[in-house]
């Protein structure tokens, strides 16, 4: 049974009449071979990682909930590299300096993940910090609490006014007055007898009227409070096309925020001076959605640039135009549900970096989830989860399910090789050093096919 041809097969039909596709055999190349590197015949080399969990109060602790599986050119594979009690991965390969390799992680704790990332050749060397799925509140004090957020400036609307830096929700958002809002019962998480997390709280998002508020020292014996008292700053922003919608998304040392969508804008509204935020990503996209008999084809094109505040100057965003979805949507409904595993989208301009994924629910509740990357030209892995994981006859044919399928690129130019390194590099840093730099820009035009069952 095949994972990506199972859900394709489901999917296809909403952009498709029927499915089954094609007999395509579009590619003879395999990944692992050709252009990705020469293999040195003789040569042992070492492969090593590192599995960690994170906590709930912004920590990590060794796992052992992970392995990474090697795979010949064929995506057989080859060898299984299991991360012991330590969160260790160690195994060697010989004759070559890249590898077709999957990473297998999983959650043993709340809600159940089971995640499978292939990567075609793949440098070999020390592939650095494998996160598995879930948190984890071990070595965590955490409380509930009330915060209590008011303006100065005017009326709040519970709709629109946002808390950030929790680890758990709010079990209920109430209007106390006019311009106060308590969310009740916050989850806050901190390494014992250590600081509580940065709250941020911001309302009005997605205008000019935009306010918020952090704080950082504060008791949790009652409510806290948060005043909302920095104004937005109004950034001009160049666009290449003028059917793009536009957001801003905060990230703060805890959390996140995200403005309202808009179209037709050529502003944003950016928090300069707010305490705890370390950058800010702003996304311009088209977009299109379709829906056919419950299932949804959403089609986009878009480009992020993350910037470490203050951003001050006006700032210029190009969402590519490429004939890349013609690609991709021949692709899922031919390709994807043929007899093999072959793709070409070497005809794509622009990008060189082929990104595949699916998801759904099994039968006993777990969020399965499946991705690839790899050249714009060679052949994709399927069926390579090793039985004794047992997914195979959890399958739900009835679940919702989601296929996506894009090209995409940091900077402005970037071959797959200097991707794959780029990778490397980048699962060696903090989450903030990994979306700023050279990885600051990043391009996208993807498909993405969802049934609700």
């Amino acid at each position: 049974m095949h994972k990506f041809k199972r859900l394709a097969c489901l999917l296809a039909v909403g952009m498709l009449s029927a499915c089954g596709g094609g007999n395509s055999d579009t590619s003879t190349t395999q990944p692992g071979t050709g252009s990705g590197g020469t293999p040195t015949p003789g040569i042992s080399n070492t492969i090593t990682a590192s599995v960690v969990q994170e906590t709930m109060c912004g920590t990590v602790r060794n796992s052992s909930n992970a392995e990474i599986l090697l795979h010949d050119q064929n995506w057989r594979v080859l060898s299984r590299l299991r991360a012991d009690a330590t969160g260790k991965i160690s195994g060697s390969i010989s004759g070559s300096n890249l590898v077709n390799l999957s990473v297998i992680s999983f959650s043993t704790t709340g809600e159940k993940e089971f995640q499978v990332n292939s990567y075609a050749q793949h440098p070999v060397g020390d592939i650095g910090t494998i996160v598995v799925p879930g948190k984890t509140s071990d070595g965590c004090e955490c409380r509930n609490v009330d915060v209590r957020v008011t303006s100065s400036y005017g009326a709040l609307n519970p709709a629109t006014t946002q808390l950030t830096g929790f680890s758990s929700a709010e079990q209920r958002k109430t209007q106390a007055a006019f311009n106060e809002i308590v969310f009740e019962q916050v989850g806050l998480c901190r390494v014992t007898n250590g600081s509580w997390p940065l709250l941020t709280a911001v309302s009005n998002g997605g205008s000019a009227n935009a306010i918020a508020a952090s704080i950082k020292q504060y008791a949790v014996t009652g409510n806290i409070e948060l005043s909302l008292n920095q104004m937005a700053s109004i950034i001009p922003v160049s666009l290449n096309t003028s059917n793009a919608s536009l957001v801003e998304t905060h990230y703060t040392e805890s959390g996140l925020f995200g403005l309202r969508t808009r179209l037709y804008s050529n502003e944003i509204y950016v928090f300069n001076q707010l305490d705890g935020v370390t950058f800010v990503s702003i996304r311009a996209a088209e977009n299109r959605v379709d829906t056919v008999d419950g299932t949804t084809v959403f089609r986009s094109a878009s480009q992020r640039q993350n910037i470490t505040p203050p951003l001050t100057g006006p700032l210029s965003l190009n969402v590519p135009f490429s004939d890349a979805q013609e690609s991709l949507e021949r692709f899922l409904v031919q390709d994807l549900p043929s007899s093999n595993n072959n793709y070409n989208l070497g005809a794509v301009q622009g990008f060189n970096t082929f990104y595949l994924y699916a998801q759904t629910t099994l039968k006993d509740g777990t969020h399965y989830f499946q991705s690839f990357i790899g050249p714009l030209q060679g052949t994709y892995p399927d069926e390579i989860v090793p039985a004794d994981y047992g997914i195979n006859n959890k399958f739900d044919d009835a679940a919702p399910s989601t296929v996506s399928a894009s090209v995409i690129r940091y900077g402005d130019s970037q071959s797959y090789q200097q991707f794959m390194s780029d990778q490397v590099e980048r699962n060696k840093l903090s989450f903030e050093a990994r979306m700023t730099g050279k990885w600051a820009k990043y391009s996208a035009v993807g498909i993405q096919v969802t049934t609700q069952r």
